[in-house]
C-alpha cells in the first residue's frame, strides 16, 4: 500500500493541491490523453487497487454477495465491507458515479433494443435467417450489458 508521510500539510495547500488534482482530471477530456496520465502519474498496484474498488462498488450496488465479489474481483471482505459500507452511509459522490454508470448501461440496452425495432424483415418474411441472428446478437449483447460492472 502507498505511504503518506506523517508530516500533515497545511489545509490550505492541502485544498490547493487537491483542486489541481480534481481540475485536471476533469479537464481530461480525450480517453487516450487520460489513459496515458493515469499510466504514468499511478503505479500498476495504485490503479489496479482504484479499479478493484470501483467494480466492487458497483457490483454491491447491484446486489451481488460478498462471496461472489470475492470470487470475482479477488479483494479481502474488509475491502468489500469498506465499500459497502461507503456506499449505504457516506457515498454521496461514490453513489452519484454509479448512478451515472448505471444509466449509461440502460441507454446502451436502449438503443440495442431499439435496432430489434427497426430490424424490419427483408423479401417480405419474419422469420428470415439473417434478421433472427441479428436478434440473437443483440440479446446477447444485451444480457453481456446487464451483467458487467
Amino acid at each position: 500500500m502507498t505511504k503518506v508521510s506523517r508530516l500533515p500539510l497545511r489545509q490550505d495547500v492541502w485544498e490547493r493541491i487537491f483542486d489541481l488534482f480534481i481540475e485536471t482530471l476533469t479537464n481530461i477530456r480525450q480517453k487516450g490523453k487520460l489513459t496515458g496520465f493515469v499510466d504514468d502519474f499511478f503505479s500498476p498496484t495504485e490503479k489496479i487497487m482504484f479499479a478493484k474498488r470501483l467494480a466492487a462498488a458497483l457490483l454491491i450496488a447491484k446486489g451481488h454477495d460478498y462471496l461472489n465479489i470475492r470470487k470475482i474481483l479477488r479483494i479481502s471482505p474488509p475491502t468489500i465491507a469498506k465499500m459497502s459500507f461507503r456506499i449505504k452511509y457516506e457515498g454521496k459522490g461514490l453513489n452519484s458515479v454509479i448512478e451515472d454508470i448505471f444509466k449509461r448501461q440502460r441507454l446502451q440496452i436502449i438503443w440495442k433494443e431499439m435496432e430489434d425495432l427497426f430490424d424490419l424483415p427483408s423479401k417480405g418474411t419474419l422469420k428470415s435467417p439473417e434478421r433472427l441472428k441479428r436478434q440473437v446478437k443483440r440479446d446477447q449483447i444485451i444480457r453481456r450489458i446487464k451483467e458487467e460492472f
